[in-house]
């Protein structure tokens, strides 16, 4: 479904997703937009601000494991 974006609003890319052929053949990668308002996108990152608060807690989250696997494993 085609139509024209509304002044107030902006295409956020939140993934991509390959499609198959009917033998199972995997076709190439096709993005996946979504509509958001304007306000919501950070215009340096072109992401969503939902987004930005997401990416940085599974930073933490993931940092903290880091940590943790450095500590145990003994590589300070």
């Amino acid at each position: 479904m085609a139509r024209t974006l509304k002044k107030n609003e902006r295409l956020v890319c939140v993934g991509q997703t390959a499609l198959r052929d009917p033998d199972g053949t995997p076709l190439q990668s096709v993005p996946m937009y979504i509509i958001v308002r304007a306000d919501d996108v950070d215009h340096e990152t072109n992401m969503s601000i939902g987004e930005s608060g997401l990416i940085d807690n599974i930073t933490e989250v993931l940092a903290g494991k880091f940590r943790q696997y450095v500590n145990e494993a003994g590589l300070k």
